[in-house]
């Protein structure tokens, strides 16, 4: 029984990055998509529910810290319950849905850190990471291939708009700038999955024991950065660039110190030929729509750029005059369901400031502020600083997008998270 809830924690690493295709695919021969949607979520709540009563069940010196991040994320789950009843202003189909959205990402953390506190003799770091890394390896192969395959290829596998997904990605709706998403919903999702995957592998790579593996490890570091290139994601590049600078002022702050010394003169010059080059080519047809996603043909009122800033300030005007919240569905992904509109916010914490307020917002900044603290000061290991170098690149793209609402990037780093953190506790309390 005490093993079940690390095999929930392998299973949802494996299952949930393919979760959308499978999800789509397996539907169009068996029917009954949204049973298909829901049966994730049910195995979720299931997992907490298991984990909670081991925990419980089991005497252990170190469930503290399980015990109170419980409390806290069940009065972050009866506030969203409670404003939906006060409020309203969604159906309650809609109010459900958004619920368990958002507060999922807690349950992945409350799965990963049972199932570290209940068997930790079964909780492997290198196990998971190489889960991680074939997981990711899949996805990216799948997205290299659709980027060369005829576009509509993912309508054969029962994607379409009217099933919830879309089947193909454009910059700009330009059909001749294909961006791909993979296996996961949309372009963004599939570079914010990416983060974690590729400062693994740059970290296998730079590890000197691992000398042997070097030449896959480039190979497969190679394949996931072209994977996030193609997707053309402004923000996963961004952010990308955040973390490994966090990776290499967190591990590699000597080593950095002594590169940049030797060769800063060049790359201070290759830097200026690159703005250069941009600046110069800035009327490009490639680089106006790569860059900012819009050129002069552009049809509709607002380019990308002027939609983002006007959902965010749409989102942060609704939250100011409604500081206890509007309910949740009223705004992010879900709300799209909405008869009588949807507000997207393209920022994940103004979408939960409009949702359930203030108090919300600071219960969930405080708990992923709380996570990153025990990140950072845990025992080290590959596992541990890269999700700690990722939290920067994951704030970063949950400022511009709905970033934990997809499911993959929400396991992948709360339920890692979680895991990690407790296993971290048992070796100290091991050592002490």
């Amino acid at each position: 029984m005490k093993r079940l809830p690390i095999w929930g924690v392998y299973a949802l690493l494996a299952y949930m990055p393919f979760h959308i295709f499978l999800s789509q695919w397996l539907s169009t021969w068996t029917g009954g998509l949204s049973a298909w949607k829901v049966g994730k979520d049910v195995l979720t709540m299931a997992l907490v529910l298991l984990g909670l009563v081991l925990v419980l069940a089991k005497r252990l010196s170190n469930k503290k810290l399980f015990l109170v991040l419980s409390a806290v994320s069940i009065l972050y789950l009866i506030l969203h319950i409670g404003l939906y009843f006060i409020r309203q202003d969604t159906t309650q189909e809609v109010g459900a849905l958004a619920t368990v959205y958002n507060n999922r990402v807690l349950w992945y953390l409350l799965i990963g850190l049972a199932a570290a506190l209940i068997a930790p003799k079964e909780v492997n770091l290198g196990k998971l990471t190489r889960l991680v890394l074939v997981a990711s390896t899949v996805v990216c192969l799948v997205g290299v291939a659709q980027y060369h395959l005829p576009k509509d290829i993912m309508t054969n596998f029962g994607y379409s708009v009217e099933r919830g997904v879309k089947p193909a990605y454009f910059i700009d709706d330009k059909p001749d700038l294909p961006r791909i998403m993979s296996t996961l919903r949309d372009p963004n999702s599939l570079g914010a999955f990416l983060l974690l995957p590729i400062l693994l592998l740059v970290q296998r790579l730079l590890d000197k024991a691992r000398k042997n593996q070097r030449m896959m490890n480039a190979g497969l570091l190679l394949l996931h950065g072209l994977t996030l290139f193609l997707t053309f994601s402004r923000g996963a590049w961004a952010a990308m660039a955040v973390s490994l600078a966090a990776l290499a002022l967190t591990r590699y702050r000597q080593e950095l110190a002594s590169l940049l010394k030797k060769t800063w003169p060049w790359l201070a010059t290759g830097l200026v030929v690159l703005l250069g080059a941009v600046y110069i080519l800035r009327d490009q047809y490639i680089i106006q729509n790569i860059v900012y996603h819009s050129d002069e043909s552009t049809t509709a009122e607002l380019d990308s750029n002027e939609l983002h800033a006007a959902f965010i300030e749409n989102g942060v005007k609704g939250a100011t005059e409604e500081p206890l919240g509007h309910g949740p569905g009223t705004a992010g992904i879900v709300s799209i369901q909405n008869t009588e509109g949807s507000l997207l916010t393209e920022n994940y914490f103004v979408q939960i400031a409009y949702e359930v307020g203030i108090l919300g917002l600071l219960l969930f900044v405080g708990i992923l502020i709380f996570i990153q603290k025990k990140l950072i000061t845990g025992p080290q290991s590959d596992l541990l600083i890269a999700l700690a170098a990722s939290f920067w690149g994951f704030i970063l793209m949950a400022m511009v997008s709905h970033l934990w609402t997809n499911e993959a990037v929400a396991v992948y780093w709360w339920l890692l998270s979680g895991v990690a953190i407790a296993h971290s506790l048992s070796q100290k309390i091991k050592r002490a």
